[in-house]
């Protein structure tokens, strides 16, 4: 596939604090990434330097192959919806969805207004009349129906209730299967949202700790569960890497540092003990923890 986004040793200061640190990466078109990161760890900042929102102190961007620092052809492929936008409180939905439609070349009127009627966003209502939850929905329809080559989502779901959340993959997924294009999901609803992922970005502290298909990075640990001391046995005897363990009575759930050693493999059913994959959130969780070290090189 091509690369739709490059970025070279992309770096960022604010003052003495340094928000991206030598951040590099590459983006194929044509797949929905998941943007992870904890609070303060530079997703934000990442996001406004592609969109040339901000100017990086070192380092390259590349857009659709052509660089992409203030480049306006490059620019107008490109739909960003922030975690907040700063629309005139007094201006009605109808007429944003209209200004919308005159700033992104490829937006689909009619597929707005479809948008509208799902998520029960009326036309009329002024901005400052929506809710929190009814400002994401507002995001949603612009980015779903900008039908840009790049569509960026910072934290889209704020505000929704769970039926909303749901109904807002369930669209992303089916316009996504008739409109393929390349989208970037900044989120930390991990959990819930890393089905729709294909690969996942894990940033922390202005760094990349990790970037793969969610499968693969999913084999990168794995939870074993059954019996306290059996557990501890196996875990004592392959030296493996505990990452964090649930006790409840003698009952013990432990994550470990994956591949596990296939003599160790071949003795979890003689021990009566349960092999799960980990999930996104919880291998997230891990790798971006302050004391992670040995495991994220490990892992990586």
């Amino acid at each position: 596939m091509n690369a739709i986004l490059e970025i070279e040793a992309l770096s960022k200061s604010y003052g003495s604090v340094e928000a991206l640190k030598s951040l590099s990466l590459k983006l194929e078109e044509g797949k929905i990434y998941g943007l992870l990161g904890r609070n303060g760890a530079g997703k934000t900042t990442l996001l406004n330097l592609i969109t040339s929102r901000l100017y990086a102190g070192s380092g390259s961007i590349r857009l659709f192959g052509q660089p992409g620092v203030d480049n306006q052809k490059a620019l107008e492929r490109i739909c960003c919806m922030p975690e907040k936008n700063l629309f005139p409180p007094a201006m009605r939905v109808r007429e944003i969805l209209r200004h919308a439609a005159s700033f992104y070349p490829s937006f689909d009127r009619a597929y707005a207004e479809a948008l509208c009627q799902r998520f029960s966003l009326n036309p009329q209502l002024k901005y400052k009349a929506l809710s929190r939850g009814y400002e994401s929905i507002l995001r949603v329809v612009i980015g779903l129906s900008s039908r840009s080559d790049l569509t960026i989502f910072d934290e889209p779901v704020l505000g929704l209730d769970a039926a909303g959340r749901d109904l807002f993959y369930r669209t992303l997924i089916a316009d996504y299967s008739e409109h393929p294009r390349t989208f970037i999901i900044s989120t930390h609803l991990i959990d819930e949202s890393a089905d729709i992922f294909e690969d996942a970005i894990i940033i922390k502290e202005g760094s990349l700790v990790a970037m793969d298909s969610v499968e693969q990075l999913r084999k990168r640990a794995a939870v074993l569960s059954g019996r306290q001391d059996k557990l501890e046995e196996l875990v004592s005897r392959y030296h493996l890497t505990v990452l964090s363990r649930d006790d409840i009575g003698r009952l013990s759930a432990m994550t470990v540092a994956a591949p596990l050693p296939a003599d160790c493999l071949a003795e979890l059913r003689e021990k009566e003990i349960d092999l799960a994959p980990v999930s996104l959130q919880k291998l997230f969780i891990h790798l971006t923890e302050p004391s992670v070290g040995s495991f994220e090189r490990q892992v990586s």
